[in-house]
């Protein structure tokens, strides 16, 4: 991502109804796989990977102990400004091991493989820090054919299908249990959004659309697609803007 978006999504992330949806969308998700504090003698460790500058970590920390990495040391850098202590920088490569030391129940990736060369390469390392039928989150933008700009401020390598990112999984050797698109209903807005900037403002592809909106307009967007909250936990939806995949690591 590139190093501007860090100090954007900073300023905007709190209250800006994708980030608010989405937030209350995974959660429900991590809570329905993750063991509950009160079946453990300990809480769940949970680790985000790519964490950004820290915002999951919050809602993350009501669920065990949490801890996030990012290769960005800006984006470090403002999950210090929130006052999160176990944070730290890494760089591509995960081969000097884990930095927190013991294995996790739960890790996150939330809208980060898509920025990664070799995805299966990376899910591969994270696993050899997971506990055995640990829980590995990912969540990834959908269809090629909704490359934006936001795409490429945010130095995106590729977008998803469920048939893509179930391959990955395959590869890896775990079980998927819940594997849906989402932000289903605003999926034509964004189409049609995308094709008109296509059309009538091709420079804008190139730039984050992400701008602040009206409150009413804001409030009526996140009401929207956090609808779809109280779909996903019964249901597989069969298209949208954006892929959830939750997967489970073998046992020992």
């Amino acid at each position: 991502m590139k190093e501007e978006i860090y100090e954007l999504t900073y300023m905007i992330e709190q209250t800006y109804w994708w980030y608010v949806a989405r937030r209350q969308i995974i959660r429900t998700q991590v809570a329905r796989f993750l063991p509950a504090r009160s079946a453990q003698s300990v809480p769940p460790r949970i680790l985000d990977y790519g964490c950004g500058t820290g915002i999951n970590l919050f809602w993350l920390s009501t669920l065990g102990n949490v801890y996030g990495l990012d290769t960005s040391e800006r984006g470090v850098a403002f999950c210090m400004q929130r006052g999160l202590s176990q944070v730290a920088h890494v760089h591509g490569s995960l081969s000097h091991g884990n930095p927190f030391g013991q294995p996790f129940d739960l890790i996150t990736m939330l809208d980060v493989l898509e920025h990664i060369d070799d995805d299966v390469a990376i899910l591969k390392q994270l696993g050899t820090w997971l506990k055995p039928e640990g829980i590995l989150l990912v969540t990834v933008p959908a269809y090629e054919f909704l490359w934006s700009g936001e795409d490429y401020v945010s130095d995106h390598k590729r977008r998803y299908t469920k048939r893509r990112i179930s391959h990955v999984f395959r590869q890896i050797g775990y079980e998927i249990v819940k594997l849906s698109y989402f932000n289903t209903l605003l999926l034509p807005v964004q189409v049609l959004t995308i094709l008109w900037k296509r059309l009538f403002s091709p420079r804008s592809m190139y730039r984050s659309h992400i701008t602040p909106l009206r409150p009413a307009v804001n409030a009526l967007l996140t009401r929207i697609m956090a609808a779809e909250d109280h779909v996903l936990p019964h249901v597989n939806l069969a298209f949208g803007g954006s892929i959830l995949c939750c997967a489970r690591k073998g046992p020992a």
